[in-house]
């Protein structure tokens, strides 16, 4: 019965009714849930579906709609001792000049579940509800009073596949590669920090579970290292670290 009614929940929210479109409804946030992967087992997902007769890609994918291939400007900014990431399982960035955050929602690395926010004050609120009074905030044009913590480009390749799953593959400038599952929803703020948000994400991560396993020949066995992991790594060798 829990599992019928989380199904209903995800339903309602990730088919919008009119009535959400218009101009007063409620502010809206976005739920993500994600897997992380090491690398992709083929050079592209585009024309999987066109191969027949081929076990390796057995089950084959019922549908993939490839995406533009993008090219990603990020820099990431913190707290001089780090505390938002750190503590506050927040992630400060400018995305091709617009600041984003993400808010961590449960899950682990590699399993992971966020609270997207993209309105300038929602991250301000954001960043002085995790640091108090313990930084002076300062305008926007002065990214928050935080520091740069790491600046990178990604060339991203995606595709969504059976009609809801995007996939998602990420070459960093500095050598790294990394890919996720990822799944999406819009819910009203309020229902992001209550149950209903948990049992939402709780269901999209089942179903991500399950499509990874079902394709299992899609992803590479090992550990799936996160960008600013390697990035910071990257860092440390270069300054000389063992």
């Amino acid at each position: 019965m829990a599992l019928r009614t989380t199904r209903t929940l995800l339903t309602r929210v990730t088919q919008p009714s009119p009535a959400r479109q218009t101009a007063k409804t409620k502010p809206t946030t976005i739920l993500e849930v994600e897997r992380k992967f090491r690398r992709l087992t083929v050079p592209t997902l585009t024309d999987i579906c066109a191969t027949k007769n081929n076990d390796h890609y057995n089950p084959n994918f019922r549908s993939v709609l490839p995406f533009p291939t993008r090219t990603i400007h990020d820099i990431y900014y913190d707290a001089p001792d780090h505390t938002l990431c750190t503590s506050g399982g927040a992630w400060i960035r400018r995305r091709n000049g617009e600041w984003q955050a993400k808010v961590k929602r449960g899950g682990d690395f590699v399993n992971s579940r966020f609270e997207e926010l993209r309105g300038v004050q929602e991250i301000r609120d954001c960043i002085r509800s995790i640091l108090g009074g313990g930084i002076s905030l300062k305008q926007e044009g002065e990214n928050f009073g935080l520091e740069r913590l790491a600046e990178f480009v990604t060339t991203r390749e995606a595709w969504l596949v059976d009609g809801e799953f995007k996939v998602v593959r990420d070459r960093m400038d500095f050598g790294h590669e990394v890919g996720e599952v990822e799944l999406q929803v819009e819910v009203p703020v309020g229902d992001a920090e209550e149950e209903k948000g948990v049992l939402i994400m709780e269901e999209m991560d089942r179903r991500i579970e399950e499509f990874m396993k079902n394709y299992a020949w899609a992803w590479e066995c090992g550990e799936a290292v996160g960008k600013l992991t390697a990035y910071f790594e990257m860092v440390r060798r270069k300054n000389g670290g063992v």
